[in-house]
């Protein structure tokens, strides 16, 4: 059995309170979150993870536990919500790649595109004219 982030066994979610408790009091007493909103509202997430190893197979999650502490504009807590494993949704990866500007190359034309542009004859540097003003 593995845990990583935040321990929730060490923390005691009771000692903050909605309205009263602000951004250092929830440090002081749950430590650093492990991640912050982005952008939008300011919220702390204290994330922890329980995994199991069955033996030659992928680890499995078997508990996982999200805390979001949101604040208001003052620093005060404004809300405590708690997601658990079942709460979670899956999520589909988009096989959409973003288009470059410019030509695109063929596999071909990349290949054939550096022949020749590595230790061609009178390309290379001389060590000692390295650092000398006007000597190539």
């Amino acid at each position: 059995m593995e845990n990583r982030g935040h321990n929730p066994e060490q923390s005691d979610f009771s000692q903050i309170i909605k309205g009263q408790s602000r951004e250092e009091d929830v440090e002081a007493v749950l430590g650093s979150p492990t991640t912050k909103a982005s952008y939008g509202e300011n919220i702390w997430y204290y994330i922890s993870t329980r995994k199991e190893t069955r033996g030659f197979l992928a680890p499995e999650i078997t508990e996982q536990k999200v805390v979001a502490i949101v604040f208001d504009e003052e620093k005060t807590v404004k809300d405590i919500q708690e997601y658990l494993k079942k709460d979670g949704k899956p999520v589909e990866l988009v096989e959409k790649t973003t288009p470059a500007e410019g030509r695109q190359l063929g596999i071909v034309e990349q290949l054939l595109g550096n022949f020749g542009r590595f230790n061609a004859p009178g390309r290379s540097v001389n060590p000692g004219s390295v650092g000398s003003p006007g000597r190539i």
